[in-house]
């Protein structure tokens, strides 16, 4: 008897510390990005674009709930999460990539790099006008998914000035735009 009125105080320091984390402010930048485990099998791929100019195979990956909420007309849902996985192109003796049978690069196993853009309500708050994104945060990773610290500047200033009316998405805005 004695116990079962002893559990809810003893369970009161996890408590409070969850609210405090949970009360935590938002702090802009890649740290809140995690390449989730298994996305390679669990992801859908949508897009796999040539980039012969940098001799790469990308591959473009997005979670299975912002998939299936994805909706024509409207912006992407928050919990959108893209991965843009590169591969590098297989080349020949003389440098130049290698083409398939439909005169597709072949790609080269292992990724080379991986990019993440992920979508979460009040992401983006904390950067000024002229960078935010919408609620989009971008990081890198290294091919074996370790994070690659390198800038993600060039993400911000890339998606920001091409494609603020398609809510800072490049192909995935475009795929689901062309869904029935």
């Amino acid at each position: 008897m004695r116990l079962r009125r002893l559990a809810p105080i003893a369970a009161l320091p996890l408590l409070l510390a969850g609210v405090a984390l949970a009360q935590q402010a938002y702090v802009p930048g890649p740290q809140n990005i995690t390449l989730p485990a298994g996305w390679e099998t669990s992801f859908i791929r949508y897009a796999t674009l040539d980039n012969p100019g940098r001799k790469i195979v990308r591959n473009f990956y997005v979670n299975p709930e912002a998939f299936a909420a994805a909706k024509p007309g409207t912006p992407l849902p928050d919990g959108t999460l893209i991965i843009l996985a590169d591969n590098k192109a297989r080349l020949g003796a003389d440098g130049a990539p290698l083409l398939d049978q439909q005169g597709r690069l072949i790609p080269e196993p292992g990724w080379a790099a991986i990019g993440v853009q992920e979508k979460r309500a009040g992401w983006g708050e904390g950067y000024p006008p002229e960078k935010r994104n919408g609620n989009w945060e971008y990081a890198r990773f290294f091919g074996d998914g370790r994070r690659n610290d390198a800038s993600v500047e060039a993400c911000f200033t890339c998606h920001i000035q091409t494609r603020p009316n398609q809510d800072f998405a490049f192909n995935f805005w475009d795929y689901v735009q062309a869904r029935k």
